[in-house]
């Protein structure tokens, strides 16, 4: 279920609850119709000779798109094509990343926040991105 603040973030952008799923990075991601139409038609027309990493970044959203409907309570079912790739088991965890959330198998999400991850301050120094903490 979406928190409320989210689920009226949603509502703002797209009136009629629909929401895109798709598989990105090996995870289901959300997002509003609009967002799709961006993503979709930068893919078709910026990318005129990609990579094979690119292509199968492509191939695995759009072969992954579904749109869904939230009903009143915030709640969206997710189809079984997705729940398989995205390999959810029994419980999960809904993640805020930005403009979109992420659908996670809560023992995946649990064991990613357990690694030690690579220091990315100079990374974010030449993006001119400050930390707020």
């Amino acid at each position: 279920m979406l928190t409320p603040e989210f689920r009226d973030q949603l509502l703002a952008e797209s009136p009629g609850g629909t929401v895109v799923l798709t598989l990105f990075q090996g995870q289901i991601i959300g997002i509003t119709p609009a967002q799709w139409e961006t993503y979709y038609q930068e893919m078709e027309t910026k990318l005129k000779a990609p990579s094979n990493n690119a292509e199968a970044v492509r191939r695995a959203a759009m072969g992954g798109y579904v749109e869904v409907v939230l009903d009143k309570q915030g709640r969206i079912q997710i189809p079984t094509h997705l729940r398989k790739s995205g390999r959810l088991e029994r419980d999960i965890v809904l993640v805020g990343v930005g403009r979109r959330f992420e659908i996670w198998d809560k023992d995946r999400f649990e064991a990613l926040l357990e690694q030690s991850h690579e220091d990315v301050s100079e990374e974010l120094a030449r993006a001119n991105i400050a930390l707020p903490f």
